[in-house]
């Protein structure tokens, strides 16, 4: 075997670990998520409220406060796209809602035909301030909307890209690393074999 085959199957064989793993996704567009802006809000005060994707689009996704069975803040039609997004539109804070980080709630109750979405009920925070400003950190709130009996289950948050660039430039360094060895040792050995007439 000549040494540029051998170089051409080694960069064959690292170009499509490359390419594998690349071609894995950094999230799954099925799992749901919820954005909420911004992140600090009174007593009384609108917030944003965002699905950019992983909802089913036959229901009404509902934003509850505290849990994922609490009082329903505001509802909302997803498009008509697989894994359909919603809104933004706007929430508001309760008037009694006391200093301390608060959990929203996106559910959904989900047709039959979109069993393959998970993530569904999903959770995004908003931290109340009081009239000196921001809690003191650390410390649950007094009292939560409805107490905020339950936490439901929850998926975990999707794979972030950074996470994926890492892994590929892991799996490119040691496909270099192999290739560099296989032709050093090839190299080697084709300069150890005697030449023919001597």
């Amino acid at each position: 075997m000549s040494f540029r085959a051998v170089r051409l199957g080694g960069g064959l064989v690292l170009a499509a670990a490359l390419v594998l793993t690349a071609a894995s996704p950094s999230f799954a567009p099925h799992v749901a998520q919820l954005q909420v802006t911004p992140a600090q809000a009174r007593p009384g005060q609108e917030v944003t409220v965002f699905g950019p994707r992983g909802y089913g689009r036959t229901n009404p996704v509902e934003v509850r406060a505290g849990s994922v069975d609490g009082p329903v803040l505001g509802s909302f039609q997803p498009n008509e796209e697989l894994y359909a997004m919603w809104g933004p539109g706007t929430v508001r804070i309760p008037d009694d809602a006391r200093p301390g980080t608060y959990t929203l709630f996106a559910t959904q109750t989900l047709a039959p035909s979109e069993a393959h979405i998970r993530g569904v009920p999903v959770r995004g925070e908003v931290t109340v301030l009081g009239a000196g400003g921001a809690p003191v950190l650390g410390a649950p709130p007094v009292a939560t909307f409805d107490e905020q009996p339950k936490v439901g289950l929850i998926e975990d948050e999707p794979v972030g890209v950074g996470t994926v660039l890492l892994v590929a430039l892991g799996v490119g360094g040691v496909g270099l690393f192999l290739v560099g060895a296989f032709t050093a040792f090839a190299s080697r050995r084709r300069s150890a074999q005697p030449v023919a007439g001597k």
